[in-house]
């Protein structure tokens, strides 16, 4: 009966266990999506500002080619 006994603990002992590791599990899947979650913002944030950057480095680069033309022209030089 003591050899009963023993696995009726250990089986106890193991289903507890696994319980815990279900609950863990849950709780890392959890943590996984909201991690994904703010990355996917986090990129969608960066990409939006790399567009920006693009713009004004678009703009900037117009207005030099601008002025420079104005000097060549008012320079006559080639």
């Amino acid at each position: 009966m003591e050899l009963i006994d023993l696995l009726e603990t250990r089986v106890t002992a193991l289903l507890s266990q696994l319980e815990t590791l279900r609950e863990e599990n849950r709780r890392l899947q959890e943590e996984v999506e909201g991690g994904l979650s703010a990355l996917a913002e986090e990129n969608r944030t960066l990409r939006e500002a790399l567009e920006e950057e693009r713009t004004v480095k678009d703009a900037v680069l117009t207005r030099i080619d601008a002025l420079l033309l104005r000097l060549k022209d008012q320079t006559g030089d080639a």
